[in-house]
């Protein structure tokens, strides 16, 4: 490996440990040392490009496309904005000639990097939570998935928006068809994943559920029925694709997610009165303000969600980052007002996570396995 590379690993390795260090000590890391790294890995994109070990489009595309996939995992909540500029950091001054032995889909740095924090984290989660709860309280986390209020409605739901998913796979396949475009099949899920999760924002947005189920869905059905021929083999091939990535989405995000996340709520959460709430903390729930026809206000108490920066009823979201002190003023101005008594003015807390840590941990992972960690098993 060039000399150049084994400088860059090593501000790579003293960065992710001075993070580490600051956020173990002082629970945040600190900006010249997010900012430091963005710029030593955008210096190390241009000596790779430069040097000729990389092309100048691959770059942009580790540059662009690994900001793209950390504002989002920022915008969802699941990175802090301090943690989101160290991994993509991370992932810019990654060497270039370090996944030259990898897989050809284990060669995009932010995609591999994402895998080798998430996965054995979540591992480890699971392994802890599963061994410090007995059987009890694993048949009681399963029971309160069926018990919680509005179960039927999210299944229903969820069946819409299946059939919402593939109506609109097979009128891309018409519309492609008809264009004389040749795409092939995961290009073609690509784009129809691409186009669902675009429209499903919008009619979130808009609030049109109800069009979308009674009259999208009805029109949907009927194309699928008139154009695809009334064999098990044309179904099974026009829609199996689409229904098993679908299922696994089903059983990883809806089940084993609040399967884990209640859990979760035995385990590590602690439920705290809001005038005790101090900067720093992050909550397990929501607080979302509830405006009727006539103007009136209230505040209703929500469980666990990603959060949505988009709607400004959400008084209290979930963001790792940590309640903001001027937040915590308002929510006790709030609590002063007798506004939040309907749920007794509590709210639960999150365990304290430090997560530069796991990233130094996936950051070393990546290091030392040259890709995603499952390919030693290879």
């Amino acid at each position: 490996m060039l000399s150049y590379q084994n400088l860059f690993i090593l501000l790579l390795l003293l960065f992710c440990l001075h993070a580490t260090y600051t956020d173990l000590r002082e629970r945040k890391v600190k900006n010249f040392c997010a900012y430091g790294l963005i710029y030593a890995g955008i210096l190390s994109q241009v000596v790779a490009v430069l040097s000729g070990d990389s092309s100048l489009l691959s770059s942009i595309f580790t540059v662009v496309g690994g900001f793209l996939i950390f504002l989002a995992l920022y915008w969802f909540g699941i990175f802090a904005a301090g943690d989101a500029k160290l991994v993509w950091g991370a992932a810019l001054l990654m060497p270039v000639g370090l996944f030259s032995e990898a897989a050809a889909y284990a060669q995009y740095t932010p995609t591999t990097l994402i895998i080798n924090i998430f996965v054995p984290y979540c591992v480890i989660l699971v392994t802890y939570l599963c061994i410090k709860t007995n059987v009890q309280q694993k048949w009681q986390a399963l029971m309160q998935i069926f018990r919680q209020e509005g179960f039927r409605k999210q299944i229903f739901d969820r069946i819409f928006r299946l059939i919402f998913l593939l109506g609109l796979r097979q009128l891309v396949v018409l519309s492609l068809s008809w264009l004389r475009i040749e795409l092939g099949l995961w290009h073609q899920l690509l784009l129809v994943l691409s186009l669902y999760f675009t429209l499903s924002y919008y009619v979130a947005k808009f609030g049109l559920e109800r069009v979308r189920n009674y009259v999208v869905c009805v029109v949907l059905i009927e194309l699928m029925i008139i154009t695809t021929p009334w064999t098990l083999k044309a179904w099974s091939e026009a829609y199996t694709p689409l229904l098993k990535i679908y299922l696994v989405y089903i059983a990883l995000f809806f089940f084993v997610k609040q399967f884990i996340q209640n859990l979760d709520d035995m385990m590590l959460d602690r439920e705290i009165h809001i005038s005790d709430l101090k900067e720093g903390m992050v909550p397990a729930e929501q607080i979302v303000k509830i405006e009727t026809d006539n103007g009136e206000v209230s505040y209703n108490k929500q469980g666990f969600a990603l959060p949505n920066v988009l709607d400004t009823n959400i008084v209290l979201g979930t963001l790792p980052g940590g309640v903001s002190k001027e937040k915590t003023a308002e929510l006790k101005r709030l609590v002063e007002d007798r506004r939040f008594e309907d749920f007794d003015n509590k709210i639960r807390i999150q365990h304290s996570l430090r997560f530069a840590p796991i990233i130094c941990f996936g950051v070393l992972l990546t290091l030392l396995c040259r890709g995603p960690f499952f390919i030693v098993f290879q």
